[in-house]
């Protein structure tokens, strides 16, 4: 009975010892684990709860905190965390969990440049020999099942980027992974953002060894993303927020086999430039993924819908906002370039783009003073872009005040001299251009409208573009003081002289040319066509304006006068006639006749009629002189005239008559000529002063081709 008594005492104290030994074995490995964390992981822990539950087999423990290196800052923190063994899956080879239980998981993950502050706890043995690593992993079985991650948080910081995201409330219900299971599923939801909600579900197929994943995004905040494009985009801030529904499937072999597909949408999106200037805002965007592949490169989307968008275009001394914006990517792009010799090639598509009642506000700071203007209640819609296409049709229209502009258009990215545009400009009201007029004409604009059908048909080697332009009522103000106007070509004048007599200006203007030259521009060689009919019309204003009284336009160039004359005849009254009827039709034009004449011959002719008068009256009982020239005359010169050649008699007439006399009647037929034109414009038409101009050419330099009796008219603007 001892002995036996004695046995159940020694079992009792036995079990008790292991009893008090489990029980003491949690606090025992938790004090350890505290006590040595720093040695064991480089870290510093708290825990405040551990537990053995040795009949499930399964660890319990509370608030535990892994601390960051400098032993003060949370780095991985939870509430609790449940782990239930399956042992006997041992005997097999297997490590197994029952049951993984995560409460209210906080990990922080900051990274600066290629460094995370989880870097040391990476470091380990394995890494020094990989192969064995891999090896290791190949030769063991695992299985976890009922995996939950509940109120889950993740902070992540990246220095370098000046970025960081909360991702919070996460929420993972995985019911199994395992290496030799048939299927995995996982599901995972979590909250990004005040608003923004994710869930996410997989199936991983590992005999086909593939996979897909949904991704569900609401409302999901688009700002974290900001600091990541500021290396491509001169960008300070993104906002909106993503909704989505996308499907990414995948080989587990092939990792960069990864397809993606679904519907995505964004609302309230708010790009501001790097001058904290907002360039683009769109309340919505909606549109599908057809397919984006990474494994071919290729990006597919459809039924893309930009609806009401804003875009801000600002141009500058240097270069326009929208240059400026994507100035970092084409620097960078162009470096790749030079650099990539990879044989991938990028393919994309788009079934159709449209944008619904969209505006571009225009902002130009480059003139006298700054323009400012609207194109509202944009339309377009754009099919079949890829880079492959021959011809992309784009149609659109929009606002421009109380006027309207719309076209259709084709073009190829891949052969873009295949070019195709008829566009149409309706009732544009002008007077919002006037800060142009200003800067380049030094006149503001105070009336106008303006109408323009244009075509342009391009390919390689062949340009036919054709200009109809059809201005109504156009009206300059006064020319600005102390301004000189950039274009020298005599725009202003040419387009007043250009009005018919319904106050519209029509002009035609086809260009051709050939693209494949390398000087070819096609808006320089526009330009260039229009300032030479501008320069050709004011040098010939009165062949534009011929159409006003239906006459020869080369009449009214001059009018020409005979020597001597010092009245008016029936033919040059009648082109005073006309020519004031044009200045009664255009009451800004201002006509400057200059007289011109041959000094030397007018003088001889003066001299010639001098001497005839002298003669006449020394012999007043001749006969009159006529042709040829009479006998006594010649006498009468040759008695008076030294060396006396008669087939010069007008020559030896102007040694006869005194200077003084000579200059005296050339300049009283010069004043008589101008006041003779002065009373018949002013006095018997009734125009007004500053409508006519009447002056004396310098006649001492005057070229050879001048040297004839007329008045030579110029036009001009009365300003």
């Amino acid at each position: 009975m001892k002995n036996l008594r004695k046995k159940y005492v020694i079992a009792g104290i036995a079990a008790s010892i292991i009893f008090i030994v489990l029980f003491s074995l949690s606090a025992i490995i938790r004090n350890w684990l505290i006590k040595n964390s720093e040695s064991l992981i480089g870290r510093k822990i708290a825990i405040e709860e551990l537990h053995f539950n040795y009949l499930k087999i399964a660890v319990d423990t509370k608030n535990v905190v892994i601390y960051e290196t400098n032993k003060t800052d949370s780095f991985i923190s939870f509430k609790e965390l449940y782990i239930d063994f399956s042992p006997w899956k041992l005997l097999n080879g297997e490590y197994s969990l029952s049951k993984v239980y995560l409460d209210q998981f906080r990990i922080k993950v900051i990274q600066n440049g290629e460094h995370f502050n989880f870097d040391d706890l990476t470091a380990g043995q394995d890494s020094l020999n990989p192969e064995k690593a891999d090896t290791d992993k190949k030769a063991k079985k695992f299985s976890i099942y009922n995996i939950q991650l509940k109120e889950g948080n993740m902070e992540y910081t990246d220095v370098s980027k000046n970025s960081s995201m909360d991702l919070k409330n996460l929420e993972l219900d995985l019911p199994s992974i395992a290496w030799n299971n048939k299927q995995s599923d996982v599901g995972a939801n979590f909250n990004i953002g005040e608003h923004g909600k994710v869930v996410i579900s997989a199936v991983v197929d590992n005999e086909k060894e593939n996979y897909q994943i949904n991704v569900k995004t609401s409302d999901v905040p688009l700002a974290p993303v900001t600091n990541y494009l500021k290396d491509h985009m001169d960008i300070s801030s993104l906002e909106g927020d993503l909704t989505s529904d996308l499907k990414i499937t995948g080989d587990l072999q092939e990792v960069i086999n990864v397809s993606v597909s679904g519907p995505c949408k964004i609302k309230d999106l708010e790009i501001t430039d790097g001058h904290y200037e907002k360039i683009l805002s769109v309340p919505e965007v909606t549109g599908r993924i057809s397919d984006i592949n990474l494994k071919t490169f290729h990006f597919g989307f459809s039924g893309i819908e930009v609806n009401q968008p804003k875009l801000a275009m600002t141009r500058d001394k240097d270069m326009t906002n929208i240059e400026r914006f994507f100035l970092p990517y084409l620097r960078a792009d162009s470096i790749v370039t030079q650099a990539d010799t990879s044989d991938t090639e990028t393919s994309y598509y788009i079934d159709t783009l449209k944008i619904n009642n969209g505006e571009i506000l225009i902002t130009d700071n480059t003139l006298n003073r700054r323009f400012k203007y609207s194109v509202a209640g944009l339309n377009m819609t754009m099919n079949g872009l890829s880079e492959n296409a021959e011809q992309i049709p784009v149609s659109f229209n929009a606002r421009l005040n109380q006027g309207k502009i719309e076209g259709k258009t084709k073009f190829s990215i891949n052969n873009p001299l295949n070019f195709e545009l008829k566009g149409k400009v309706i009732n544009l009201d002008l007077v919002s251009f006037s800060p142009y007029t200003e800067y380049y004409l030094a006149s503001p604009l105070t009336q106008g409208w303006f109408n323009y059908d244009l075509s342009i048909k391009m390919t390689a080697t062949s340009l036919q573009n054709e200009n109809h332009l059809r201005v109504n009522e156009l009206e300059f103000g006064k020319k600005q003081k102390n301004t000189k106007p950039v274009v020298k070509a005599p725009v202003r004048l040419a387009l007043y002289i250009m009005k018919d007599i319904n106050d519209m200006i029509s002009i035609d203007l086809p260009v051709n040319g050939n693209p494949s030259d390398p000087k070819f521009k096609l808006g320089k060689l526009i330009w260039k066509t229009f300032g030479n009919l501008m320069v050709k019309t004011a040098a010939s204003p009165f062949r534009a304006m011929s159409g006003l009284v239906g006459t020869n336009p080369e009449s009214l160039q001059s009018i020409p006068f005979s020597y001597l004359q010092d009245s008016l005849d029936a033919a040059q009254k009648q082109k005073l006639d006309i020519l004031a009827k044009i200045l009664k039709k255009k009451p800004k034009l201002v006509v400057e006749m200059v007289q011109h004449t041959d000094e030397d011959f007018e003088k001889e002719e003066i001299a010639y009629l001098l001497a005839k008068n002298e003669y006449s009256n020394a012999n007043p009982d001749e006969v009159a002189m006529s042709e040829p020239i009479d006998s006594g005359f010649v006498a009468y010169i040759s008695s008076r005239v030294p060396d006396f050649d008669q087939n010069k008699i007008k020559k030896a007439c102007r040694e006869l008559v005194s200077k003084d006399k000579i200059d005296s009647y050339f300049e009283n037929i010069l004043g008589k000529r101008n006041q003779l034109i002065h009373d018949y414009m002013v006095g018997f038409q009734g125009l007004p002063e500053s409508s006519v101009k009447i002056s004396t050419a310098d006649l001492e330099n005057l070229p050879e081709e001048l040297r004839k009796p007329e008045f030579k008219l110029e036009v001009s603007l009365n300003m």
